[in-house]
This record gives structure tokens, sequence and C-alpha cells, in this order.
């Protein structure tokens, strides 16, 4: 039987207006607070390695703990 080769990957519908080779997930905003998030996560372990364990615990858990989620949670913003 000859045909058609089924690949299994369904093609994505991209919303009408956008660029079809570019689909990003997030929106801008949620990419600049999940980038500061992993900004200061990286600050808080440099803190970290110099031994300012108050300034590098604030830091990570602001960076990981909080802006990396919240950015994750605005998906559609």
């Amino acid at each position: 039987m000859q045909g058609k080769k089924n690949t299994g990957k369904a093609k994505r519908e991209l919303p009408k207006g956008k660029d079809e080779n570019i689909y990003l997930p997030y929106g801008k905003k949620a990419y600049i607070v999940q980038g500061v998030g992993l900004l200061l996560g990286i600050i808080g372990f440099i803190f970290v390695a110099l031994g300012d364990i108050t300034f590098s615990v604030i830091s990570m858990v602001l960076g990981l703990v909080i802006l990396i989620p919240v950015g994750l949670w605005m998906k559609g913003a």
C-alpha cells in the first residue's frame, strides 16, 4: 500500500499575524521575569562562594523560588 508516510508529528496551528518560523509559548514579560529570576539565582550562588550567606539566601529565594515560578505562571501574558 503506497501513500503518504505518517511521521507522527502534528502541525501546530499559530495565531494569524505571527511569524510561522518562531513559536514562543510565553510572552516577553514572562521571559524577562524568568531571566531576572535566573540572574538573581546565579548572583546568590556567587555570594555563597564569597561567604555572604544572608544576601545569598535572600537572592536565591527571590530568584529561584519566587520569580521563576511567577514567570512560568505568566504564560499568556
